[in-house]
């Protein structure tokens, strides 16, 4: 079973990764890469340090991704951008995150 997720990307340059049982908010978008790899392999959080349950504020509003504050994306869109090998995003942390998974930079 897949374990769906969510990559809160904010303009201000932070990622929250959160799945139904964990939530940790990331300064460094490589961090956030390195605990997503190892999610897409493994497919659960077991055992996982750095839980954030107030990080977990967050529930997808159109309005704010429209006014740009902040950017979502579930399993299935990163996994796409993954599969795709290029990032098209002005996002300087989700470029650098998606870059730190193996993607390249579009003309974005």
């Amino acid at each position: 079973m897949c374990v769906y997720f969510e990559i809160i990307f904010d303009n201000g340059g932070g990622i929250t990764l959160q799945t139904e049982g964990f939530c940790h908010n990331y300064d460094r978008p490589e961090w956030a890469a390195r605990d997503v790899k190892v999610l897409l392999a493994e497919d659960n959080t077991d055992g996982w340090e750095g839980d954030d349950p107030e990080a977990r504020d967050q529930e997808y509003d159109p309005e704010m991704e429209r006014n740009g504050g902040y950017k979502w994306l579930t399993r299935q869109e990163v996994e796409e951008v993954i599969a795709s090998g290029t990032i098209d995003s002005s996002w300087r942390n989700m470029r650098d995150f998606f870059v730190a998974l193996g993607c390249a930079v579009g003309d974005s």
